[in-house]
């Protein structure tokens, strides 16, 4: 079991802060978490009800919950709400210990339009075991029956959307989490305004598969973490 120290809670506020600070998520809406083991998840506390979002996450904002949302550690009494995905999440992904659910302005659209993100980009590699599209409602994770359905419609996969509501992406890391979220808005940014004036130019799936290794994403999220950790400091 890892334990929630000062130092991961304060990656995993500043992960927060960055949904907001480059422009993934509307209005401070969503969150991101860390499994910790045994049962154990690092997850903001419920701000919406104090006012705030997580445009101010900080390390004192965050609770420790178990798989039923109980909070077993914090100063707040209830966590970030539609935990469901992730408590259902990690009783059956061993291979991810970070998760974010964020309202992506270009993903909403792109999925609200019956579009499927398409490799044209290399944003949009990062993705290519696909994109599902989740199609419960109400628009809103409300217990464990729909957070059950959404991580069976995931599979193996890095992320999903809920049409009309948001996405759901996971990752090994907190790190990965973040630069998972910011390829898929940019990913689906560039086939909108690709679209706009043709149809886009795919490339070849098996290309894509081949070419596109573990350690060009590596690199990648070393990079751009570094890049949106100085932003958030400024």
């Amino acid at each position: 079991m890892v334990e929630a120290d000062h130092s991961l809670k304060v990656k995993l506020a500043m992960a927060n802060r960055m949904l907001v600070n480059e422009g993934l998520t509307e209005m401070g809406r969503g969150h991101v978490c860390y499994y910790l083991g045994e049962g154990r998840i690092l997850v903001p506390a419920h701000l919406h009800a104090y006012g705030r979002t997580i445009s101010d996450c900080n390390e004192e904002d965050l609770v420790v919950i178990d798989l039923e949302g109980n909070v077993l550690e914090g100063k707040y009494r209830e966590s970030m709400g539609e935990i469901h995905f992730y408590t259902e999440l990690f009783r059956v992904r061993d291979d991810v210990r970070a998760a974010a659910h964020l309202h992506p302005l270009y993903t909403n659209i792109l999925v609200m339009a019956g579009k499927s993100l398409l490799p044209i980009s290399r944003d949009s590699f990062l993705f290519i075991d696909g994109l599902p599209v989740y199609e419960g409602l109400p628009l809103y994770i409300k217990d464990r029956v729909m957070g059950r359905e959404l991580v069976e419609r995931l599979g193996k996969r890095r992320a999903i959307v809920h049409r009309g509501h948001g996405a759901f992406v996971v990752g090994r890391t907190i790190e990965e989490v973040v630069i998972t979220a910011a390829a898929l808005e940019r990913a689906s940014k560039k086939q909108y305004y690709a679209s706009l004036l043709g149809d886009p130019l795919t490339y070849n799936e098996e290309e894509v598969r081949r070419t596109y290794t573990e350690d060009i994403y590596r690199e990648t999220t070393s990079v751009d973490w570094s890049y949106y950790l100085k932003r958030l400091m400024v």
